[in-house]
């Protein structure tokens, strides 16, 4: 593993312009996304405004790292790092571009495009020879060195390395310098030079133990320890694999503490002391089971597995390797997900790439136009110079300038608020099938989970295991059914394939129908289910999409209500409109999640109270389907007293 250089730069004197880039890579949550991205697209406002080409690049820049960093949308982020790339390249600012190229090549390395990313960095290299920065130099070597490491380019890789090693004293970074031996001794590791590989780690660990670098203290010693793993040399591997434990333990480091334990639970297996490599193989379980590492919960399965084989345990032996077997299956599962995922995204890019080939030709072309328009202006500013006063000719020139300075003005107005509207699409585009895609994951996961364990383990289940498997898939298939079914009914809203035709029909008597549809439903739960109203309610809309939002709201309010609860259905008659609440004495809702409700553009999914998974789509379904008939939807709720969800509809005049 080579290291990226995201503390290195911090150790130094500060550079505003790296300390802003890496700040992106810091905090990769999505918590703040939507907020800065608005921010930001005032930036690029005012910016546009005022007419500041580098302050317009720097936005357009701060776009595209949001977007690659935090919403993982990649097609955006390269959207907008090549309108940033054309405006920095027309103003001749090549550090902005630099750090461009930099997040180009971040871009493309995330979808395994080693090669394209290899080329974005010597493109940011050759522009950073001519500014002679040595710490956007050493940010770019460092970022060189990993990316020729990872597609095989090990020679390529050590002398970028060995190239920061050169600048220590210039540079006075011990930080930069650790990160470099390290680097290197992993490529002298890989080579099969342990004696050299082994001096490195040690001139690395040597000074990050001088900064007091725990952290990175940790992984030192735990690569050292896997060195003399190769080497044969258990005692000192052990040693080293137990001083990185003692150091994750200090740090709570829960992902380093699963790595550090297996380590040394297989270096007591491979000495045959069984009990105490199974005692750390199960303390790594753990750590690994609490951070969702599967490849250390596969590693501990593994080696327990041959532990209780080695001690001639063979059922116990067996059911480790079921369990090693089970979740290999599914690392391998994932990592086809995932090398799918790339695979799509790298054609999306590419696509892309050729676009910014093709914008390349245009700004070219452009720029000829431009250069013989202004020639012939400059030949025609010649004869009306020799033809009429330089007073007309001014006021002509004034004219002209302000009548075509208004056109682009409404031009451009026109375009950002297209580009606006065709940016929510796309959003709305990509939040629903994220959608579609998270949530049908979910039950299909399971069904597969249940039906493997029925199908691999029937003789070892009781009666009543079977049974709760059974219970746990028929939840399952409703959980997808109900998702199908929203997702259906939201697809023939969306494309206008359900015909809000409206007629009149008794609003009270649906209540009742649905009351008595769910009442079941409810019972199961122990929870009492009341519709107030008994009164005939004539109003006109469609009746199809009204029953199916009274259905999934009075399906919610089951949902998040305990046992022994109560749901009240009400009816209200107001002036020109009906109002229709359903109320709960559930879990409740902070203001927070209150907030976020009905949108597309944010997923709130939350499990009921007999651990009832949602579908996402049903109150953004409700909202959609009452609009469309003339009502509005709206809630009530506080944590751990309730939910009053209501919404209204017009009556006939």
């Amino acid at each position: 593993m080579l290291q990226s250089i995201c503390c290195v730069v911090q150790a130094q004197d500060a550079d505003p312009d790296i300390e802003w880039f890496e700040s992106f890579f810091q905090d990769k949550s999505l918590k703040w996304a939507e907020t800065t991205l608005a921010q930001t697209h005032v930036k690029v406002q005012d910016a546009i405004e005022t007419n500041d080409g580098a302050s317009h690049a720097k936005a357009l820049m701060e776009i595209g790292l949001i977007h690659l960093v935090r919403t993982r949308n990649d097609e955006r982020a390269m959207d907008f790092f090549v309108q940033a790339l054309i405006i920095e390249d027309s103003l001749a600012i090549h550090k902005e571009q630099i750090f461009t190229y930099l997040a180009m090549a971040k871009l493309v390395e995330g979808v395994g495009d080693y090669e394209k990313s290899a080329q974005f960095l010597e493109q940011a290299l050759a522009i950073e020879q001519t500014l002679k920065n040595i710490k956007v130099e050493v940010l770019v070597l460092n970022e060189l060195g990993r990316i020729n490491a990872a597609r095989g380019h090990a020679d390529e890789a050590r002398v970028n390395f060995e190239t920061i090693l050169k600048y220590k004293k210039e540079l006075d970074a011990p930080n930069a310098e650790a990160s470099a031996l390290f680097n290197l001794a992993h490529i002298d590791q890989q080579e099969g030079k342990y004696e050299q590989a082994l001096k490195g780690h040690k001139q690395a660990l040597a000074i990050r133990r001088s900064l007091g670098d725990r952290q990175n203290e940790s992984l030192s010693l735990n690569d050292i320890g896997e060195l003399y793993s190769m080497m044969k040399n258990t005692e000192r591997a052990l040693a080293n694999h137990v001083a990185a434990l003692e150091i994750r333990q200090a740090l709570k480091d829960t992902n380093g503490l699963a790595v550090s334990y297996n380590n040394i639970g297989v270096l007591y297996f491979q000495t045959k002391n069984y009990q105490r490599a199974m005692a750390n193989l199960e303390l790594g379980l753990a750590a690994a089971r609490e951070t969702q590492n599967q490849s250390q919960i596969a590693r501990s399965y593994d080696y327990m597995s041959q532990c209780f084989e080695a001690s001639r345990d063979y059922k116990k032996a067996l059911e480790y390797k079921s369990l090693y077997l089970a979740i290999n299956d599914f690392i391998q599962r994932e990592r086809t997900e995932q090398k799918l995922l790339e695979t799509q995204n790298r054609y999306e890019l590419d696509k892309k790439e050729s676009e910014i080939d093709k914008l390349e030709q245009e700004r070219k072309q452009k720029e000829k136009e431009l250069d013989n328009q202004r020639k012939f202006r400059n030949v025609l500013i010649v004869v009306v110079v020799l033809v009429i006063t330089v007073a007309l000719l001014v006021y002509y020139l004034y004219v002209l300038k302000k009548r075509s300075n208004r056109e682009l003005t409404l031009i451009n107005e026109k375009v950002q608020e297209q580009n606006l509207q065709l940016q929510d699409l796309n959003a709305t585009k990509d939040k629903f099938f994220s959608i579609i895609s998270h949530d049908l994951k979910g039950p299909l996961n399971s069904l597969t989970s249940f039906s493997g364990l029925l199908i691999n383990h029937t003789e070892s289940l009781s009666k009543e295991d079977i049974q709760m498997l059974a219970k746990d898939l028929d939840k399952s298939v409703k959980n997808l059914f109900a998702l199908l079914e929203n997702l259906l009914e939201w697809s023939r809203s969306q494309t206008g394939n359900i015909e809000f035709t409206p007629k009149p029909f008794d609003l009270g008597a649906l209540l009742e129908e649905n009351k008595e549809l769910l009442k079941a439903q409810a019972q199961a739960k122990k929870i009492n289910l009341v519709n107030e109203n008994k009164d005939t309610v004539t109003v006109t809309a469609h009746q199809n999409s009204i029953n199916t939002v009274v259905r999934n709201l009075i399906s919610n309010a089951i949902k998040f209500t305990p046992e022994g609860g109560l749901i009240i259905v009400g009816l209200k008659k107001r002036d020109h409109e009906v109002e229709v609440s359903v109320a709960d004495n559930g879990v409740g809702m902070s203001p927070q999640v209150v907030e976020k409700l009905f949108r597309i553009d944010t997923k709130i999914s939350t499990k009921g109270t007999a651990d009832e998974k949602g579908t996402g789509l049903g109150l953004i379904l409700c909202k959609d389907f009452i609009e469309k008939n003339g009502g509005q939807i709206s809630v009530q709720s506080e944590v751990g007293k309730g939910t009053v969800f209501y919404f209204t509809l017009p009556l006939p005049h």
